[in-house]
């Protein structure tokens, strides 16, 4: 039986009306298809959500900021930056302060692929944040091992160090790289203009300059002065004795080894005598001192600012000086025990 004309038309009309509709459905729902948020591209999921964003722009990482304790902090290295070191980029803070992250290549389907390994990039861990998973680790293995098993310290020990290792990839930041960074107290993030180890916030907050690798020109370039001496890279004397601090250092390692007096301490062999020379008493100009030619050197004549008893006859040096000026007339700074 053949349906009507009117129905058959009707029909075509109504089926015509849906194939529309449908295409009409497809192309709204490719048009309106969203990129991953940056959330779900970059966070595991149960990190979604939890906690706010912070994003740092490429100026903001140049002249060095802040980034907040326990938030998602989002970077750029700036892409004329040729590398960066993990701990010049983190301020030094990574022996104090938790702090983990990772960098995430700019292809998405190999940031899909690693991401399915765990996180969306190349791992870094502050060295705390490191100690605290390696402790935990061999905590977790440790009650893992069974009491029946023969196991010798030896190999208990390796056993603990091969399973305690944890998952540390980056040291060197390359320019234009983004970054992911959480840390569990604030920590300065900064490129280093100049090569002295030190980032732009931290020269701004030492008041340093970050074009200048030695700010005071006292021979120590600012990050060891900061980081290693403790002493001021504005001051070229930072103890105020005399002797500028690159000649208290005199190998400028950022130590003070033997032979060398310390550039924090105004008398370093505490026999009552300054380093270099210092004023007799505030309101004296008169000075005294046992590195007299301010050279850090012991020089003919000089006691050794580094031995209490310099001539080890179980007198310190500070006794000798005054028994000396008692006895003289002269000075004994040039001269040191002239008349005993």
């Amino acid at each position: 039986m053949q349906p009507e004309p009117g129905l058959l038309k009707a029909m075509r009309r109504m089926t015509l009306s849906l194939s529309v509709m449908c295409l009409a459905f497809v192309a709204f729902a490719v048009t309106n298809i969203e990129e991953p948020s940056l959330q779900t591209r970059l966070l595991p999921g149960h990190m979604r959500g939890v906690v706010p964003w912070k994003t740092f722009t490429v100026d903001d990482i140049e002249m060095g900021i802040t980034a907040p304790a326990h938030v998602n902090v989002l970077f750029q290295i700036p892409p004329k930056e040729k590398k960066v070191y993990r701990k010049v980029l983190f301020g030094n803070s990574g022996y104090d302060v938790r702090y983990w992250g990772y960098c995430f290549p700019e292809d998405y389907e190999k940031m899909q692929q690693m991401k399915k390994r765990g996180l969306p990039g190349r791992v870094f861990l502050s060295e705390k944040e490191r100690s605290v998973r390696r402790q935990k680790e061999i905590n977790t293995r440790r009650t893992k091992f069974s009491l029946f098993r023969d196991y010798s310290e030896k190999k208990l020990n390796q056993a603990e160090y091969n399973r305690g290792r944890v998952r540390h990839q980056m040291e060197i930041f390359e320019g234009g790289t983004t970054c992911y960074l959480m840390t569990e107290t604030p920590i300065s993030i900064g490129i280093d203009k100049d090569g002295d180890g030190v980032n732009a916030y931290v020269e701004a907050h030492k008041k340093s300059d970050p074009d200048i690798e030695d700010t005071d020109g006292d021979g120590l370039n600012d990050g060891m002065e900061i980081f290693s001496l403790g002493t001021s890279p504005i001051m070229r004397d930072s103890d105020g004795d005399g002797i500028v601090d690159g000649l208290e250092d005199y190998n400028r390692n950022g130590r003070v080894d033997m032979g060398e007096t310390n550039p924090l301490q105004i008398d370093s062999d505490r026999d009552g005598l300054c380093d270099g020379l210092c004023r007799v008493d505030t309101f004296s100009k008169k000075v005294r001192g046992e590195d007299v030619n301010l050279n850090g050197k012991v020089d003919k004549g000089e006691t050794d600012p580094t031995t209490e008893d310099s001539d080890g006859d179980g007198i310190l040096d500070e006794q000798e000086y005054f028994n000396c000026m008692l006895k003289s007339s002269k000075s004994c700074n040039y001269e040191a025990f002239k008349v005993k």
